[in-house]
């Protein structure tokens, strides 16, 4: 019975510990050619359960909005802006007392882009964002991300 008990203590302890590692937020990216010289870089917020990523425009006082910041990119020429592929919901969040935006699931972000220089081309980006999960958030944190720029296939 001393057994079971101890064994049971420590997987509850362990339940808790990977719990606690869970990111708020992971991210993933990938770049498509959509003609030899156009291209489409996607990055995806995979956004965990009972998490909330917070959009690009909030008021003062509040948490830290979701920035992208494109200026470490090489041969490329960005001729959209980033784009979601929901929007955000719009609500008063319990922890701010504030109405604010945010995505309370997966979303995608697009952004097109021209190559200007197809020898080294490559999508350098930083992702600043902050979440929240109703209790507690995290603390605003940085993301970067650098991927190669595809040759185009039909």
């Amino acid at each position: 019975m001393k057994r079971f008990i101890t064994a049971f203590i420590a997987m509850m302890i362990l339940t808790a510990v990977a719990a606690a590692q869970t990111p708020a937020v992971r991210w993933r990216t990938t770049v498509k050619m959509t003609s030899p010289t156009e291209g489409v870089v996607t990055v995806r917020a995979l956004v965990g359960q009972g998490w909330h990523l917070y959009g690009f425009d909030l008021p003062d006082g509040g948490p830290k909005p979701t920035v992208f910041d494109f200026s470490k990119s090489k041969g490329v020429e960005f001729t959209g802006v980033v784009t979601p592929s929901t929007k955000p919901v719009s609500a008063v969040d319990p922890l701010f007392k504030k109405t604010l935006q945010w995505w309370d699931a997966n979303v995608s972000f697009s952004r097109t882009f021209k190559v200007t220089d197809r020898a080294g081309a490559h999508i350098g980006l930083s992702i600043k964002y902050m979440a929240c999960d109703g209790n507690q958030c995290m603390p605003p944190k940085t993301e970067n991300i650098s991927v190669a720029v595809p040759e185009f296939k039909k």
